[in-house]
């Protein structure tokens, strides 16, 4: 029988004993998580260096329309909940299964949605994904093995449902709609910003709720073993390594300062092209969230300030203005 109970989703940071990192505790209600800052960066890292994640984060973006969602979620926030599923990986996977129809009727918040998942993946597999399916129904330990998978296996699951989605009427007609109202195809099917002198590939994206990213396509060369007969004729076999070598201001500028500074003119190019198509829409994301953190700090501050002296809750300083009292007439 499928498990209903509801993930408490909290998170926690405490120091660990006797160890210098800082310990990231996921707390669930049958099970606690604990993730030290060092591997926690490293399993980022790992899904940083994956092509499916940038495809999935460019697939919220562009249909955020048709999902509909209210979740605005991070790219961080994202790469946090495939690392140690939580709350808000839940809600994502939940929203997505509200698009492809039937829909069911576990679909409640609950942990059920992983059953519901299954199901699916069954069906669309074949079409959407290579290889075996990593997760299939099995009388509700499914809810269990997927808190067991590893990050690669649950961004493959996510990047799936997400072809999955694309796939149903209401993201074609989206589509259709667009491009005939002029929309470019760009919007639907990125181009890359251009080619340093290796022929390593740059692309940018992003928006202002999951953040812009830079990245880069390294082209790695084939096996050079020689092949006899009809096989020497064909092409060598290419293979390419993803990186996401910026998200912040800061590595955008730096990697502009990189390029420009070569004696390559392709590497000269794409410098150009990033500083002029990326860089201003970062700095404004930037300068948003700086604002978001002031504000935030204020209010912190507001609230310790009202625990640390409730009798000063509600005096403003309009009352220094009044008249003091005179009983002489």
């Amino acid at each position: 029988m499928v498990s209903t109970r509801r993930k408490t989703g909290s998170s926690s940071r405490q120091n660990g004993v006797g160890d210098k990192n800082v310990a990231v505790i996921v707390k669930e209600e049958d099970s606690v998580i604990a993730l030290d800052e060092s591997s926690s960066e490293l399993e980022v890292k790992k899904l940083r260096e994956r092509w499916e994640l940038a495809s999935v984060l460019n697939f919220l973006n562009v249909f955020e329309p048709v999902i509909g969602s209210n979740l605005k979620l991070t790219a961080e926030e994202i790469e946090m909940g495939l690392i140690a599923p939580n709350k808000s990986n839940a809600q994502l996977h939940i929203v997505l299964l509200k698009g492809i129809p039937p829909v069911s009727k576990s679909l409640n918040g609950s942990d059920a949605w992983v059953t519901v998942l299954c199901k699916k993946l069954v069906m669309w597999w074949p079409w959407v994904a290579e290889g075996e399916i990593p997760l299939t129904v099995a009388k509700g330990e499914e809810i269990s093995r997927y808190k067991e998978l590893n990050p690669k296996c649950r961004l493959l699951i996510l990047k799936a449902l997400c072809e999955i989605r694309a796939d149903q009427d209401d993201t074609v007609s989206y589509i259709n709609g667009a491009l005939k109202e002029g929309t470019q195809l760009s919007c639907f099917r990125k181009d890359k910003l251009g080619k340093d002198g290796n022929g390593n590939s740059y692309w940018y994206d992003g928006s202002t709720i999951i953040g812009y990213r830079l990245y880069r396509e390294v082209k790695n060369g084939g096996s050079k073993t020689r092949m006899k007969g009809k096989a020497c004729l064909a092409p060598p076999p290419t293979c390419s390594q993803w990186e996401t070598v910026a998200t912040s201001l800061e590595e955008f500028r730096a990697v502009v300062d990189e390029l420009s500074s070569s004696k390559v003119v392709a590497e000269v190019d794409v410098g150009k092209a990033i500083a002029s198509d990326a860089v201003p829409s970062v700095e404004k994301f930037h300068k948003k969230k700086q604002r978001l953190l002031k504000r935030k700090q204020r209010e912190e501050m507001l609230l310790l300030d009202g625990f640390r002296n409730p009798y000063a809750a509600g005096v403003t300083r309009s009352c220094r203005s009044h008249r003091p009292v005179s009983y002489t007439f």
